[in-house]
């Protein structure tokens, strides 16, 4: 009676692993049909387009972003998803910006001014200060600016070490739009772009 109710127990094991098995398989057959169905194949979570060009991985270092190519060639109405990973050891980001210059000075002016009018704060004191009243600001300029050049669904990121985000743009006018980073660990008063954290996109007529 033992022998028989083992049995009897291992195979209704062998049936419950051959349900699970079936199950994990439509499970696999439905994830791969829907993220083919959007145009993606995700394997071990990376996101990677069956079009070939458009899929761009952006690594924040210090005090540079590696986008490859270099720069990033592009055409008007076409979506480029990029993929941004900070493997560097403080917190940076990127924005999306036409004036360079314009954005860091004025970052630089206000790490400036505070300097003089708080000196019992501590650089990062400042920096955080800087960094708060200035992130709205910019980032409604640069919505301002890129509102009808680019089709977005952010125009900055922010990231941790370690940290990474998906985002896709698509551009609506042909131009010169840079990728830069305006935290300013390591580089204070100045921001990582002014050491050299920029780069383009050059966006030409299909």
């Amino acid at each position: 009676m033992e022998e028989a109710s083992g049995g009897k127990a291992r195979e209704s094991g062998g049936s419950g692993d051959g349900t699970l098995l079936v199950i994990v398989a439509i499970a696999v057959i439905f994830f791969a049909a829907t993220t083919v169905a959007f145009g993606y194949f995700v394997v071990f979570g990376e996101s990677l387009s069956p079009g070939p060009g458009n899929v761009y991985t952006l690594t924040l270092r210090e005090y540079e972003i590696e986008p490859s190519p270099d720069p990033i060639i592009a055409k008007v109405g076409e979506t480029l998803v990029f993929r941004i990973v900070n493997e560097g050891s403080v917190e940076h980001e990127v924005m999306f910006v036409l004036d360079l210059e314009m954005m860091a000075n004025m970052i630089e002016m206000r790490a400036m001014e505070l300097m003089q009018e708080r000196p019992d704060l501590s650089q990062e004191e400042i920096a955080h200060i800087v960094l708060e009243e200035h992130d709205e600001v910019m980032l409604r300029m640069v919505e301002q600016a890129l509102g009808d050049k680019v089709k977005a669904e952010e125009y900055m990121i922010e990231l941790e070490p370690g940290e990474s985000e998906v985002i896709s743009m698509t551009f609506l006018e042909p131009g010169i739009y840079i990728i830069a980073c305006m935290e300013l660990s390591g580089t204070f008063p100045k921001p990582h772009a002014a050491s050299g954290m920029f780069n383009q996109i050059i966006v030409v007529e299909g």
